[in-house]
């Protein structure tokens, strides 16, 4: 049965409506309480894009907070976040998958379709390695431990923050949603072991059969081809690519799909927004009206990458 999914980027909700709701603005934190599980991921919006993300399904709405673990059950998709300290970041990383998708199996959601991670001192170091890479191992040998399979590995982000603490949300349906890759990439659970010692392990996009149509939920995407980073220090180059790639995701999922309702833009350096907006004007003029944007302070997974973006068509 397809479940009932949806989402929208937009001005903050006036009147309070069930669902998962995603404001960037304000002091870090997690809750569930009534029909809402409302989080604070730590991030910098950018003014005046002061947007809500929010999400939510069909039918009544059950919510649990019990800190670390916060969840949100509609009848076909649930909506669960993990919020507690990053250091080390390995071990708090596996502990928050390991109890996250543990709680989501627990209530017949088997299928994780979309997470985001969000954690402090990405470049940092941690016990000889970098603590993205520290993150990464951590991640896997949860994955690797309740033996979900490569091939069906949920679309993901992770992105550095200047605010400590480990955040990870996702959105689990009861029946599975179609990972998709990038021809363009090699796969990043199949990343060369320099990139790390146990590598990345997400889709780079995954493709759901909603009960309104489909919905393509799409990773944090970089100026990569293959597995390396191109077009070092040049913010144009890089975008241009990163919407090449996106592109690239779009076709391999169906170009009869809608382009992107939404795209949230993580720069390096906030000044390099007038640049960016103007490349994703440029290759998005033919939609009308084109994908809402919301522009955000973050660390990109690798130092030379100065952006990456992730979006939603449905």
């Amino acid at each position: 049965m397809a479940p009932h999914l949806h989402s929208r980027l937009g001005s903050p909700v006036t009147t309070p409506q069930d669902g998962l709701h995603v404001r960037l603005e304000g002091p870090a934190s997690v809750s569930a309480e009534g029909g809402q599980l409302r989080i604070v991921p730590g991030l910098e919006p950018l003014a005046p894009d002061l947007y809500v993300e929010r999400w939510w399904g069909e039918g009544p709405a059950r919510s649990m907070d019990a800190s670390p673990l916060h969840l949100l059950e509609f009848d076909d998709v649930l909506f669960a976040a993990w919020q507690g300290p990053d250091q080390p970041l390995r071990d708090q990383t596996q502990q928050a998958y390991d109890q996250l998708l543990r709680a989501c199996r627990e209530r017949g959601f088997e299928h994780p379709a979309r997470i985001w991670n969000y954690f402090s001192d990405i470049h940092g170091d941690e016990q000889d390695r970098e603590r993205y890479q520290a993150f990464c191992v951590g991640r896997a040998e949860a994955l690797e431990a309740l033996e979900v399979p490569l091939g069906s590995m949920p679309a993901a982000t992770a992105i550095g923050t200047r605010k400590s603490g480990l955040f990870v949300y996702l959105i689990a349906t009861r029946s599975p949603a179609q990972a998709i890759e990038n021809p363009r990439q090699v796969s990043a659970y199949h990343y060369p072991k320099r990139y790390s010692p146990k590598s990345p392990t997400f889709a780079r996009a995954t493709l759901l059969q909603a009960e309104q149509g489909p919905m393509l939920m799409v990773s944090g995407t970089a100026s990569i081809v293959g597995h390396e980073s191109r077009h070092a220090e040049d913010v144009v180059a890089q975008a241009r690519e990163t919407v090449r790639n996106l592109h690239a995701l779009h076709d391999a999922a169906g170009r009869e799909l809608p382009g992107p309702a939404w795209l949230r833009v993580y720069l390096r350096h906030p000044e390099d927004r007038a640049a960016v907006a103007a490349v994703i004007a440029e290759q998005y003029k033919a939609m009308n009206p084109g994908p809402v944007v919301q522009w955000v302070r973050g660390d990109i997974c690798r130092p030379e990458l100065l952006l990456e973006i992730e979006g939603v068509h449905a």
